[in-house]
């Protein structure tokens, strides 16, 4: 009954209702944040009053307004920074010391530079001990050896290359203190004498410093030298070799992405003057690499491709041997996503000449010979390295084989005869001669390194050789070598102790027995034994200041026996003290 009355006052009321209707249009513009908030129900009562209420109708719209912005980039030169800006050294450097028994050491450095044009420096660097040594004849012969180094280097800037050369001279003096001469036996040698040469060399160099592969990156450089002999040797060698060096090369690279390319191509001219006239070697090297950096895997592969070629002097017509190498190259890193634990392979070698040069700064009791062929290595390692406790530990542990072709093995002689009277008189020259032979070694290390602290370092290497040799011959390499030290390196205070091991070393000996008449005596094969060495050495800095320190410096401290070449043995416990300073 209700709802008929309520239709019924509805409808008379709608005409009146139409005629009071109100117009009212509002319109906002306002900048449109839409929010989402939970749902809630309205806290209001429902009116349950019989009742008209008026709803107004809004219409509204959005426009959207685009916004825009005056800041714009203007190109700039960007930023540089070149060495000397980073880190700019006072202009000299002096370090000096002596010690006893009597030895001393000289470095010295001047160095100028300019950001924007170049660097200029010179040094002198100098070694020497004075000391007599018994050697194991119980014989003291003149035993003074001394280094002695001066050079100019210069550098121009040419916008992202650099134009730069170095002049220089290398002094090097030893004494044949090893020799021996019985009293009752000749010699063309006299024990003590002085081995002496000099090597002067000039270097040219322009190009890039190959560190941003974005841009292309060359160099091309150039090395001329000589090598003098100043030795004392017999009247019957003739006059002191030389020996006359001319070496250039070029390298490109680029890097194109993750990927990289470079190249690599130069040629080494070496001839001999004087007593090694008629010696002429030529050795072409060309070497191509690709690089990859990948997440996973970093690799350098390639090759590298050498032509030797030697001439000997010789009757009728001179002796020409030629060799052609082709050494593989491939270098993997392997990231397993842990600094802990990172797998690594590598392949590579070389070829190096056996010139007079070569064989005297290897061994500078050699005799003044060149041979006719180079050495070449084979060379694989693989392993593990990694670091761990927030690079608080580092290790490296690897095996490695590699493959000697013409290695060189150094053999003494002596010479026995008969004084007349039933006796035999002995003659050690103490000159060694080079051989070449195959070898194959395979090798077992691991290297350690524990830094507890920032100024505190332990570490540790252990490096294990088996040695196959085609030629049953005394290498002088030891089956095991190893080094433990610990480093400390305070604000004013830095020291450091090492103890660095060999196991024992076998050289060949030949023995050419007493002549019978016009024959020559027999010759026999023996070798010399150098004992397990343990070299421990000390040194301790103390900054009295930021621009002077005080140094001392103790090697060999067990004043154990030790060889650095047979039959020439070393110092025994020897110091050095001096001072160090900037200015």
């Amino acid at each position: 009954m209700k709802r008929v009355i309520f239709a019924a006052f509805v409808l008379a009321a709608l005409p009146r209702l139409a005629a009071a209707q109100v117009e009212k249009q509002v319109e906002v513009t306002k900048a449109y944040v839409p929010r989402v908030e939970g749902a809630s129900k309205l806290p209001v009562e429902p009116d349950m009053t019989d009742t008209t209420r008026l709803r107004p109708e809004i219409d509204y719209s959005i426009t959207p307004l685009s916004l825009r912005t005056s800041l714009t980039t203007r190109p700039i030169r960007p930023a540089t920074v070149t060495y000397w800006e980073f880190n700019r050294p006072l202009p000299f450097y002096l370090k000096a010391g002596a010690g006893y028994p009597l030895n001393s050491v000289l470095d010295f450095y001047a160095t100028t530079q300019n950001p924007s044009t170049g660097y200029l420096m010179g040094y002198v660097n100098h070694e020497g001990r004075y000391a007599d040594i018994r050697n194991v004849f119980g014989v003291e012969n003149n035993s003074v050896r001394m280094t002695n180094r001066a050079g100019v280097a210069a550098g121009k800037y040419l916008g992202r290359h650099v134009l730069e050369g170095e002049l220089s001279y290398d002094n090097r003096m030893y004494h044949r203190y090893g020799a021996f001469v019985s009293p009752d036996a000749e010699s063309l040698f006299v024990p003590g004498a002085a081995v002496d040469f000099g090597d002067a060399n000039i270097d040219l160099r322009i190009g890039d410093d190959f560190q941003d592969l974005s841009r292309t990156n060359f160099e091309v450089a150039f090395r001329g030298g000589m090598f003098f002999d100043h030795s004392e040797w017999p009247e019957a060698y003739g006059e002191n070799a030389r020996q006359l060096t001319l070496e250039g090369h070029g390298r490109i690279a680029r890097a194109f992405g993750r990927s990289s390319l470079s190249a690599t191509l130069g040629y080494e001219y070496l001839r001999g003057q004087r007593s090694a006239s008629g010696y002429d070697q030529g050795l072409l090297h060309a070497a191509l690499r690709y690089g990859f950096a990948g997440g996973v895997v970093r690799l350098e592969v390639g090759a590298d491709f050498y032509r030797d070629r030697v001439e000997a002097a010789a009757d009728p017509e001179p002796v020409v041997t030629t060799g052609n190498y082709l050494i593989p190259f491939a270098h993997f890193d392997f990231n397993l996503g842990t600094p802990g634990l990172k797998p690594f392979l590598e392949v590579d070698g070389g070829v190096s000449d056996n010139s007079l040069r070569s064989l005297m700064r290897k061994n500078p009791y050699a005799a003044p010979q060149w041979l006719d062929k180079s050495s070449v290595d084979y060379c694989g390692r693989f392993g593990l390295g990694g670091s761990l406790w927030r690079n608080r530990f580092g290790y490296r542990l690897y095996a490695g084989v590699t493959i000697h072709d013409n290695r060189l093995y150094w053999a003494a002689y002596r010479e026995l005869s008969d004084d007349g009277a039933g006796g035999t008189g002995e003659a050690f020259p103490a000159v060694f001669l080079p051989l070449m032979g195959r070898q194959t070694v395979t090798s077992f290390n691991g290297e350690v390194e524990y830094r507890p602290l920032s100024v505190l370092t332990f570490d540790l290497g252990v490096h294990g050789y088996l040695y196959n040799d085609e030629e049953d011959w005394n290498n002088g390499a030891p089956s095991f070598a190893g080094n433990v030290g610990v480093r400390y390196e305070g604000r004013k205070v830095g020291f450091g102790v090492e103890a660095r091991m060999q196991s024992e070393r076998r050289w060949m000996l030949l023995t050419s027995g007493p002549a019978s008449g016009t024959d020559a005596g027999p010759v026999s094969v023996s070798s010399f034994e150098a004992p397990f060495g343990v070299d421990l050495r000390v040194d301790f800095d103390w900054k009295v200041s930021g621009r002077v320190a005080i140094f001392a410096e103790g090697r060999n401290l067990l004043d154990r026996e030790l060889y650095e070449y047979p039959w020439f043995p070393e110092l025994g416990a020897r110091f050095t003290v001096g001072v160090k300073a900037n200015f």
